[in-house]
């Protein structure tokens, strides 16, 4: 009997060139492998591949050279390694993530649990074409979060307790933004400058910044491939209980207004961004942030 590839595929076993050859995708929760898991893949890629696997550019791990009649047997021993299977097609991809605050000094916040929680709602969804999500920890954005069709970039607004403050100065020299200004013995912070890098906060020898707000900017609609084009910037501030809803909205409102095989890129290109936002169902930027006065 003739498989079905279609769905193969959504298991993340895939035709590659040569006769009677297949690789077996795999993915990692943003990127993190133990060392155990290194062991068994190396395991598997003997046992049932040619010895070698692939890094994929969504962090996920491929083997080649797969033969058809091995597929149960891999499924079972992945299955029993507590490696994950990839997907490929029309479905959500592998979620990109950078190693967040846990690891890197830039980090605002921890990406991991987040990529988590995003590969659990998501990972693996039938939607009309493929979809992509990037999470990155901070404004260097590492994981390119608009090249996705939604990605995810940290931010931390900071506001000042003034009795705290002894106008070092510190703060303004190494604001990347340039925000923070201090005039007539006064601290002052442009909130449009603002990078959200949380530097102020990191640096202060006195606590007098504090954190108001901690979230994620959400860019919306970007690809690569034939025709690139970068996400737009949506939503200004998504606090980290409300990306769940907010994309599985976002994700509703695709499949609903999208025309052929259009990606998200192309649907929002379509109706205008501002359109697309407003059919989004997102409550606002999040009480804290309208209390410190940030709304952008």
């Amino acid at each position: 009997m003739t498989p079905d590839f279609h769905e193969l595929k959504k298991g993340g076993f895939i035709k590659q060139q040569g006769p009677g050859l297949f690789l077996m995708r795999l993915r990692t929760i943003g990127g993190h492998l133990t060392a155990r898991d290194l062991e068994n893949l190396a395991k598997v890629a003997t046992e049932y591949g040619r010895g070698e696997v692939h890094l994929t550019t969504r962090q996920g791990v491929e083997i080649p050279g797969v033969r058809l009649e091995d597929y149960q047997a891999l499924i079972e021993e992945i299955k029993a390694l507590n490696l994950l299977p990839g997907a490929c097609g029309p479905r959500v991809r592998s979620i990109v993530a950078c190693p967040g605050k846990e690891v890197c000094p830039n980090g605002v916040l921890d990406t991991r649990e987040m990529t988590r929680e995003i590969d659990r709602a998501f990972f693996g969804r039938e939607v009309p074409v493929k979809f992509k999500i990037a999470v990155a920890a901070c404004f260097n954005a590492c994981t390119k979060p608009r090249e996705n069709d939604v990605g995810l970039q940290g931010i931390v607004y900071p506001e000042l307790v003034a009795e705290r403050c002894r106008l070092c100065g510190l703060c303004q020299s190494i604001c990347p933004g340039g925000a923070i200004k201090i005039i007539d013995e006064k601290v002052t912070i442009n909130r449009q400058k603002c990078y959200g890098d949380g530097a102020c906060i990191a640096s202060c020898p006195t606590s007098a910044w504090v954190e108001a707000a901690r979230g994620f900017v959400v860019f919306v609609g970007g690809k690569m491939g034939r025709n690139p084009r970068l996400g737009y910037k949506m939503f200004d501030f998504v606090p980290e209980d409300e990306v769940i809803p907010l994309i599985d909205s976002i994700l509703t409102v695709f499949e609903q207004k999208r025309k052929g095989q259009e990606r998200l890129a192309d649907t929002v290109k379509r109706l205008g961004p501002e359109l697309f936002r407003q059919l989004v169902s997102f409550p606002g930027p999040g009480e804290a942030l309208r209390k410190a006065n940030m709304a952008r």
